[in-house]
């Protein structure tokens, strides 16, 4: 067998360990967004997507779905600690050329998520606030700005590029400098989330309306806004359980991110206890604030309006003029100014903690594929200063601009990737690489937490659940596009990891270097 100082670069991969139990806990936060963010892109999503569907109960379900994805990510985590996660833990357990497929397509998903994903700021959150603000300040010419803001095709252009930049710039500073920027942004939208979801949980259906007719002087009702729907062909569909399971596959979405701190594990301090808090607490914390937020949200808002405002907002028709996700009515249940605007500022900065902790994650796959050769090898440079991957941070910085170009100047993005696809067929793939490592390869499986059966048993119940989502990512539209064009596009995409891999495989044979045999080894830390 070849040896490691052949196979890989070096002795040691140049990353250290420097993040801690809490700092993987907040990246695997900033990913998933238990926060007025994330409750609110909840309601936002599934609400024109599944009229009828209960927010609260489609995201437990989608939780429960998500348990045995958190338990066996751990495991691995704390078996193999390494910069790539999945690609390792599926490399080693069945095949390196598997392995690469399926962190390839992960990695490409990773960066068409942070690149079309980012949009939202511009889209949604930057009208939204300017609006709230205005009406909190009595500002006309902040709603009219709010209302008018995401019409340009170049704020959305350019305002997506910064909240990609400034992701990438944070996660590209020293590991103590990105810990304290994260904790500071932390500290700040989690203080905003707390007192969004105090102001719900104060409000009734009775006092968001009146408040909401009382901020926007009459502007705006919840009366009016059901009329008004109700006159455009819109019927309240009410909540039944049809529409609730159909809605499950936006709960499993909601919580996507939770697992994201495995992909700096090799990084983590005391990896056993900071896998813990970054995998399952912080699992545990995303399904707590996000049921709470949803549920005090839409005992405040009531199903016929937020169903109502976003057929009306669909047709261009909502009378505020942005996006009717939840904090842009915090004005309507918060009555001090001070706070209600905080809440928004809040909102505001979500994106740019989220950003940053995507684009870590995405340039630890860059930095694994180049480690074992797959990639070209100066991708695995790591900053002696910084003790970042740069060149990895940049390559990932150039394909964000490609996709965010083509997102917004074209509609090729949002009618050819299934994102959902991916994710369900790596996460199957983790789910059988759980259930086959302790038996086929018993030298990676040594001491294994919960023992030979814990791992594997968790790897079913992820390959049914996945499965399950699988087979609604390719069936329900409105979760991703599901045409022969799209199925070709994720073919390209599958394919292309193949053609990369054979082609350095044979490359690399030249060179009396076999990359499969090779990595069937763990790499150096």
């Amino acid at each position: 067998m070849a040896t490691k100082s052949k196979v890989f670069l070096r002795e040691a991969t140049g990353l250290v360990r420097s993040y801690t139990w809490y700092d993987a806990l907040i990246l695997s936060l900033a990913v998933t967004g238990p926060t007025l963010f994330g409750i609110s892109s909840q309601i936002g999503y599934v609400a024109p997507a599944g009229p009828g569907a209960d927010f609260v109960i489609s995201a437990l379900i989608g939780l429960l779905f998500m348990i045995p994805l958190g338990v066996v990510y751990y495991i691995f985590s704390v078996q193999m600690p390494r910069s790539g996660a999945d690609y390792i833990w599926i490399g080693r357990s069945i095949n390196p050329l598997l392995g690469f497929v399926g962190g390839w397509v992960m990695y490409i998903s990773f960066v068409g998520l942070l690149a079309a994903a980012s949009v939202t700021e511009p889209a949604v959150v930057i009208p939204d606030v300017l609006v709230a603000w205005g009406y909190i300040w009595n500002n006309p010419g902040l709603v009219s700005l709010g209302q008018n803001f995401a019409s340009s095709t170049t704020n959305l252009f350019v305002f997506t590029l910064l909240t990609v930049g400034i992701g990438m710039i944070i996660a590209s500073l020293s590991p103590r400098v990105y810990s304290r920027i994260m904790i500071l942004l932390a500290a700040i939208i989690f203080l905003a989330t707390f007192i969004f979801i105090g102001s719900l949980a104060t409000a009734t259906n009775s006092s968001f309306a009146a408040g909401l007719s009382s901020i926007t002087n009459g502007a705006v009702s919840v009366n009016a806004t059901i009329t008004q729907a109700q006159q455009a062909g819109f019927n309240y569909v009410p909540v039944n359980s049809v529409a609730t399971w159909l809605a499950v596959p936006y709960g499993v979405l909601l919580f996507n991110g939770f697992n994201y701190s495995t992909y700096v594990s090799g990084e983590v301090r005391n990896v056993k206890n900071g896998m813990f808090w970054g995998v399952l607490i912080a699992l545990a914390i995303c399904g707590t604030l996000d049921a709470i937020g949803i549920y005090y949200a839409m005992q405040a808002e009531g199903y016929p309006f937020v169903q109502a405002a976003f057929a009306l907002f669909g047709a261009g028709k909502f009378s505020l003029g942005v996006s009717p996700w939840t904090p842009v009515f915090i004005p309507a249940v918060q009555s001090n100014p001070y706070l209600s605007s905080f809440v928004e500022f809040g909102f505001l900065l979500f994106n740019f903690w989220w950003a940053a902790g995507l684009a870590l994650s995405a340039s630890r796959y860059v930095f694994a594929f180049s480690f074992d050769r797959v990639l070209p090898t100066v991708f695995a440079d790591v900053n002696e200063r910084f003790h970042v991957p740069l060149k990895a941070m940049a390559l990932s910085f150039i394909v964000a601009v490609f996709v965010t170009w083509v997102a917004i100047y074209t509609t090729y993005y949002g009618q050819l990737l299934n994102v959902t696809t991916i994710w369900t067929i790596v996460w199957i793939l983790v789910g059988i690489s759980a259930i086959i490592l302790p038996f086929y390869r018993k030298n990676l499986a040594q001491n294994l937490i919960g023992g030979r059966w814990v791992l594997p048993i968790f790897g079913v119940l992820t390959v049914i659940g996945m499965g399950i989502t699988f087979y609604w990512s390719v069936t329900n539209p409105n979760i991703g596009p599901s045409t022969p064009s799209s199925a070709a596009f994720l073919a390209v995409i599958f394919v292309s990891a193949v053609v990369i891999y054979v082609a350095r495989y044979f490359y690399f044979k030249g060179k009396g270097i076999d990359l499969i045999l090779s990595q069937r080894e763990i790499p150096p830390e």
